[in-house]
Order: structure tokens, then sequence, then C-alpha cells
């Protein structure tokens, strides 16, 4: 046998009523499909194909069965049974369990393809129709790097069975695509069409909060209890997907307006294999300043017993020393450490019985949190993360064809904020002084149960393959925040020769009058350790109908209820697609649906979370009431006493017994068709209206007292993609997407103690509106230089809107004239990552090397704002990102 290295291929109510006419007229059609039946079985990873030859009396019938190299069914694969010519070939997908069956077929020879996205295609050229009645066949996982010559990728193809509107990134997609920052799935994410990052580089889809995307990692939830936020980290190298599922997502996975993100995960088969990226830590040059970085990256998988158990062990590092060039000398380093573990083992007890068990632990640590600009070495906390996840899943197929999944699982996230002493915290115009205010202890956890049953096809005016489910989930959140007061100085530094001071104050904590050099004093008390539960519960159920060939709708329905809200919401589905050829380069998809959001841990806590009080006073250092007006403190009558500072007291409070959940309409339509030359379009069309979310506001609107939560956010998000994309031979392709899009709502404002923010909610674009995104990437075959040879272009680019933000006076109130509106931005936003690989085969094994640039246009990225808007400072101040920083990465891809 011979070896090679080669890389892997890869609106308005008038648009829902046009969905729902449409869909009514699809369901309408009740034509038989011809060729297409499912029901399941197991699987298992090579090239090869198994024929069970066994004569049966019912000669025109077979039975395909996909699975993969793990014994794992392969559903929705594209099967195509070819007689000989002139006669039409038949065509099927697999159902949930892997399997396809053909009727009423003739006796004789026949040719059968199998092919999906993703897998090796597979081409069994002789089928003795007539003589066997069953066809198990092997579908192998596309590969990074592959050593068997006789293997041929499944082309790139519109897929009939996708309702859904996913953006997917393979494996090998997020090994290649280069994109600034360490190796993280998080900054990949950045590059899909419907994600956007905030002012923090927190990622939103399709324009929701963090909380209300569900996260999954294979099959489990684990978004982050408190904030959504995407906690968990694994390894790049360890995914075999990464999709993003903004919209139609079936009744199953229905937990978030905001739609999902599902994190797949690889699996060894029975070849050992081991690859380590960045070995060796590298060092740049920028802008005067040296920094350095090490990303090790180490992933072992391989047989721990042949054709029966495998094993996957994934292992990423990081450590930054890296130069903020904006900071003097001396004061300037930041150090992070980090690192995560993906353990994982899979059992296949019988042909039926399959066991899947793993283990992801995570720690990070940075030495100067938030270091930068505006704020120095020690100003920063010290902060401490720590995650785990643990999951156990069995699959067991029954012999009449259905297919048993149950599953448990438990995340934890841990947080650590520590001050680097108690000097007072004081905030300044252009930076901030003495030691961090808040000492932050945090745990949230989450164990949980699933079941899903999936029942084998039945025919009614088609197929129809059922699936059934519930899910169990335990939440809790416990915490303690520990404040010290805060100073804010007047807009400016301190006169000449003078150092600066806290707010002078009083042997009861409250400042003295006047309060000199002092604009602002807050006080903080309570937030001791509370707990707080929360426990969900969760029922559905759905149907994938296939009425003709062409026409396959998904209604669906499930039923949510939680502890916290204790009202059960019902939410129905509907979603379908259609051919609009026999040769499926045209298809048109469409769906609405009721979405319900579930209850935020975090919003439940802040109650718990403590009081603020706040002082203000103006120039001359006389208290103010919260409408600006000052009380005089100067130049008063002999004997008069000094007034008192104006307390200005923040609280949040709750009643469980008036909350209701988030309800959601969420509606969509796309068309994708096969252009020539390879060229393949997707038009995508999302709409999301929302009432009843959660947030906190003023009473009365008032803009001091106490905060209360309640369901009055109205959010609406409209989104229009175009996307473009073509594959070339071998692993070569190149993407690009436009998206044209709006998220607002009536209140925008998370508020919580520690944003100073003094202001009742208003109406507006969120922090992560990007009306106007581009974003592409690709791999290109470069030509041929002396001594490298053949080599690989890869790149990826992003342009959009700078991010919204709001004006703010010197006391954190929205600044007069400045409301938060699509007129204040930061500039647009655009880069370009340039770097160039090449691949050899030296000593025996196998190496790619990669060097390059991103932001290579040495474009100053601004990164954020200061939003004081006063008569010294008529308008923001933009800070500036890092610009062209010079990238280098050498993997090793194993022996021959």
């Amino acid at each position: 046998m011979s070896f090679i290295l080669e890389p892997m291929r890869g609106c308005g109510p008038a648009v829902k009523c046009a969905l729902l006419v449409t869909l009514a007229a699809l369901w309408g059609t009740t034509s038989r499909a011809q060729t297409s039946s499912s029901s399941p079985l197991s699987s298992s990873s090579s090239s090869s194909q198994r024929v069970s030859l066994e004569h049966s009396d019912a000669a025109q019938h077979l039975t395909v069965a996909v699975t993969d190299e793990n014994g794992v069914a392969v559903a929705s694969a594209r099967v195509q049974l070819q007689a000989p010519t002139p006669a039409i070939a038949l065509r099927c997908e697999t159902d949930f369990a892997g399997h396809c069956e053909f009727t009423d077929l003739s006796s004789g020879t026949y040719e059968l393809r199998i092919e999906k996205t993703g897998y090796y295609a597979l081409v069994q050229s002789y089928v003795p129709v007539g003589v066997t009645a069953n066809v198990d066949v092997t579908l192998s996982h596309q590969q990074e790097a592959r050593v068997v010559v006789n293997v041929v990728e499944s082309p790139p193809a519109i897929d009939p069975a996708q309702i859904s509107a996913k953006e997917e990134l393979t494996g090998s997609e997020l090994i290649d695509i280069p994109y600034p920052g360490p190796h993280d799935y998080h900054n990949a994410l950045n590059f899909i069409p419907g994600v956007t990052p905030d002012g923090f580089g927190n990622l939103h889809v399709a324009g929701a909060e963090n909380y209300q995307t569900l996260v999954l990692l294979d099959g489990f939830n684990v978004s982050q209890p408190t904030n959504g936020q995407l906690a968990l980290r694994t390894s790049i190298e360890s995914f075999r997907s990464l999709a993003v599922v903004p919209s139609r997502e079936p009744a199953e996975l229905g937990k978030g307006s905001g739609g999902l993100l599902a994190m797949n995960t690889a699996m060894g088969n029975d070849h050992y294999r081991f690859t380590s990226t960045d070995f060796l830590p590298g060092a740049w040059y920028t802008k005067g300043r040296f920094n350095s970085e090490w990303t090790p990256i180490d992933t072992f998988s391989g047989p721990i017993i042949k054709g029966r158990i495998w094993f996957i062990d994934a292992l990423d590092g990081e450590f930054d020393d890296n130069a903020d060039v904006q900071l003097p000398l001396g004061a300037d380093r930041d150090y992070v450490w980090r690192a995560d573990n993906l353990a994982k083992v899979q059992a296949n007890l019988t042909a039926r019985n399959i066991v899947t068990a793993s283990f992801l632990s995570n720690y990070y640590h940075d030495e100067y949190d938030g270091l930068g600009f505006l704020v120095p070495q020690p100003a920063t906390p010290i902060e401490l993360e720590t995650a785990y996840f643990g999951s156990l899943k069995d699959q067991y197929y029954f012999h009449n064809g259905a297919l048993l999944e149950t599953g448990f699982g438990v995340d934890q996230y841990d947080t650590t904020l520590t001050p680097r002493g108690d000097s007072p915290y004081i905030e300044l115009f252009f930076a901030a002084e003495g030691n961090y205010y808040l000492h932050e202890t945090a745990l949230a956890r989450r164990v949980q149960g699933m079941s899903n049953l999936y029942i084998p096809p039945h025919q009614w005016h088609g197929r129809h393959d059922f699936k059934v489910g519930a899910d169990l989930d335990r939440l809790n959140y416990d915490a303690q925040f520990l404040r010290q007061p805060i100073s804010f100085e007047p807009q400016g530094p301190p006169p000449p020769g003078q150092t600066t001071q806290p707010c002078p104050t009083g042997a009861d904590g409250v400042p003295v009058v006047p309060a000199l050099n002092c604009a602002r004093y807050s006080v903080f008390s309570g937030g001791h350790y509370a707990p707080v539960y929360n426990a969900e519960g969760s029922v559905f159920a759905e149907d994938r109908w296939l009425i003709t060939n062409r026409l396959l709708i998904e209604p669906g329905v499930r039923l949510d209820w939680d502890e916290l809200v204790r009202t059960p919401v019902l939410s129905p589905r509907l979603a379908g697609t259609y051919r609009a050829d026999a040769e499926g380069t045209t298809k048109l998809s469409a769906g609405i649906g009721i979405i319900y959001d579930t209850t935020n841990l975090g919003l439940i806590h802040q109650p718990l979370e403590g009081q603020r009080v706040d002082y203000f006073f103006d120039s001359n250092g006389c208290p103010q009431e919260p409408n600006d007006t000052s009380v005089k403190c100067t130049g008063l009558p002999s004997g008069t006493a000094e007034p008192a500072p104006i307390p200005i007291p923040t609280s949040f409070v709750l009643d469980r017994n008036t909350l209701a959940m988030p309800r959601y309409v969420n509606s969509s339509g796309s068309l994708e068709r096969k252009l020539p030359y390879a060229i393949f379009l997707k038009l995508e069309f999302l709409e999301k209206r929302g009432v009843h979310a959660f947030a906190y506001n003023t009473l009365n609107g008032t803009v001091d007292g106490v905060y209360l939560l309640g369901n009055g956010r109205d959010d609406h998000y409209d989104a229009f993609t175009v996307s473009l994309r073509r594959h070339f031979r071998e692993h070569y392709e190149i993407f690009g997407a436009y998206t044209r899009s709006s998220s607002r709502s009536n209140q925008i404002f998370d508020f919580s103690l520690d944003t100073t923010l003094l202001s009742p909610q208003v109406r507006g674009p969120y922090g992560w509106d990007t009306p106007n995104r581009f974003v592409g990437w690709g791999i290109l075959p470069g030509f041929n230089l002396p001594l490298l040879h053949k080599f690989d272009i890869v790149y990826s680019a992003e342009a959009r809107n700078g991010l919204p933000f709001y004006g703010i006076t010197d006391q954190d109130a929205i600044a007069p004239g400045y409301p938060p509106s699509s007129s204040l931005r930061l500039p647009t936003y655009y880069t370009l990552n340039l770097q160039f690989e090449k691949r050899l085969h030296l000593f025996k094994h196998y190496w790619a090397g990669r060097a390059g640039f991103d932001d290579i246009t040495n474009h100053a990225l601004v990164t954020g704002a200061v939003m004081t808007i006063d008569p010294s400072h008529p308008a923001p101040t933009f800070i500036d990102g890092t610009g062209r920083a010079f990238a280098l990465r050498i993997r090793y891809l194993g022996r021959q």
C-alpha cells in the first residue's frame, strides 16, 4: 500500500403570511415518494464496504445501512442506486438511524453511491439485487491529512435534508482559516455569518443576548447558567464540526430565541494518530515592543480495542506575554495562562449498544485582567476561571428499527476576581488608579439528563420519521461580591504638583462637604454568599415528513417548564424544504415557530448581590441632586451648617409571581442555488419579534432608587444574508457572505451594581448591532517558487460598521443630545489576515508550516471609546488596537 499526505476538502406580517401560504400549499402535496424509506442501525469506521450476500424471497427489495467508522449511524446521507443505463438513478436519504430502503426493484446488478458532506464518498460498483437484500456500508469522516489513496471526498452539494438555517465550519476549516489571536474556536466563530461581537468580545447569534442562544457540546447543554457566555473551551483540532443555527431549528433544540451553537467533537478510529501544533514558543516585534506567545496543541487518538473501543485526548494550552503599546515601558505587560483537555472514549458494547464518555477540563489565569490604555496594572484584578464538563451517553438500536438515546451530564464554572491590594480605587477621565474595587467568587453548575426515542419510519402519504424526547436540568448559582468604595475624580488630570486622592470622607464613611476634586463617590453594602436554584423540564415531539422525494416538512412542538416562572409554555414549530428540480440544484426553505427563552439565573441573583449608594458633587464640591441641581455649600453665612451629601441609592428587586417566559416568533426563508462553475449561492432572510423579555428598569422613569425585573423588553431583529461558496479540487475553497441586519430593542441596557450608568431604559440598537457586515475566507493553491515549490495561500477578511455606543455626562447620565442611536458609533472596522502554508514530508514525518500577518493593512482598529461628553470633551475619545502583527504556526501531522 502506498501512502500520501493530502489535506481534507472540505419582516413584516406580509413575509409571515407568504411563508405560511407557501408551507400550506406544500403541505397539500400528497404525492408518494418513489424511493425512500428508513429504519435504524449502528456503524463503524473505515473505507471498506460489507455486502451481506443472502438469498431472499424479497428479491426486489434492498435496505442500505450506513454507519461511520465508529459504528454510529449516519443520518441524512445521500444514497443513489444506479441500474445499467439508460435507467434513471434512484435516490433516497438515510433516516435517524442510518437506514435507507429501496422497493419495487428489478433483479440485476446496480451501482451504489453514498455521499454526505464531511465524509469520504463511497462507491460500490457491484450490488446484485435479487441476491442480496441488505447492504451495510461504512462512511469515513474526512480527515485533515489522509494517508490512503483510494478515497474520494463527497463533492459539495445542496443538502435536501437540511431544513434549518445552518452555517457550519468543518474541523479542517477551523484549522485552515487564519484569524487574529490564538487558536481558539471563539475567534473562528467570528467568520460565520450572523455571529457578531460586542465591545467586550462576547459573540451574539442572530442579534440575541448571550443567554438566549443554546450552546451544545456533543448534544449536551453547556450554556453558562448565569450569563450564557461561551465559557467552555476545547482545542480546535478536537472538532468535527462547529455549526450555528439561527432559525428553523427543530423542536428538540428550541430553548433559546437566539438559535443554536452546536459543537461536535471527533473520535479516534482503528488507526493511531498524533498531531502537534505550535510546540515551540513564538515571538514577534510590534511598535517597538517584543511579544511572546506559546499555544501548543497536542492531539492523540486511536483504538483501545480495534473495532470496539476508541479514544481521543486533545490538549490545548496558551501562554501570552503581551505588551500594550499605549502603556509605558515596565507597566505594559499582561501574562495569561490557559489550558484545556478533552478526554473522550467510545465503546461498542454490542453491535446495537454504543456508550460514549467524555470529560473536558478548563483552566484560565489572567494576571492583569482588563489591562489597557484606561486601566494600568495596579487597577486590574487577578482573574482565575476553572470549568469542567463530564458526560455519559448510551445509544441502543432495537431490532424493530427504533433508537433510544439517553445521557447524563454535569458542567460547572468557577470564577474568582482578586484585587491586587486595598488602595482606594479611583476612576479618572483618562485612566483608573489604585486597586480594583471588587472581590468576586462565583460558582455555577448544571446537572442534566436527557432521553430521545427515534421511532421506526412509517408510511402514510410519504415517509414519517418520528422523534420524541425529554430533558431535565437542575441549576444552581452561588456567589459573593465584596466591593470597596469608588471615587470618581473631575474630568482631567489633577492640578500640577498634586497627586490623585480619593474623595474625602468622615468617620461614618460619607463624603465631607465641600468634597473638593470629587465628582462622585459610590459605596456598596451586602453581596454576601447567597445561592439561587432552578429546575427545568422539557418534552418534545417532531416529525420529518418526506411527502415526495422533493418535499420535506418538519412539524414539531415542545413543552417547557421551570421552577422560577412556574408556567408551562407550548412552542409549536413548522418548517419545510422543497427541491425545485430533480437534480437538486435549487432548494427553497421556510419556517416559522414560537420560542420561549429560559430563565437567566444571573438576572434572578442580582437582588442578592448588594446595594449601592452614590453621592454627586459639582465643580465646587457642593452636593448635587439626581437632576444635576446643586445645593449651595460655599459662601454661606457664618454659623450656617454645611449641607449634607445627598444619597442616591440603587438596588434590585424582583417578584417571581409576576414574571412570564419571554416569547419570540421567528420566521425565515432561504433560497439555495448551484450556479455555473460549481458556485453555490445562498440567500437567507430572518425576522425575529420578541415580547416580554427580561430586563431591569427604574420605577416611574426615575434615575435612582429601585430597579425592578420585569417583562417589558421587546426585541426586533431582521437580517438578510447573501453568501457564495466555491469548492475547487482537493481542499481548496473560498467563501464570502454579506449581511444586512438590524438588532434593536425598547430596553437596551443591562443594569447591574457594577454598571455606573444612571438612566431609565431607552430604545435603540443593541451594543452588537452591525447594519452592514462582510466576512470571507479562503484556501487557495499558490504558485511554484524555488525551493518552496507548491504552497497554499490562506486568508480571512472582515468589514463592518462600528459598534454603537452612547455618550454620558460626568455623572454617568445619558448626555444631552446624544441618545443611543445609530449615528453614534465606533469607526468602521475592517481587517485582512493573510498567510502562506507549506506542507512537506521530512524525515519520514509530515509537517506543515505557516507564516503571514494578521491585519496586514496595519489599520489601527478602534477597540473602544471613552464615552464621556462634556465641554472639555465635546466628542468621544477613541482607543486604537494594536495593528499589524506577524503570525507563525508549525504543525506536526504524524508519521508515514
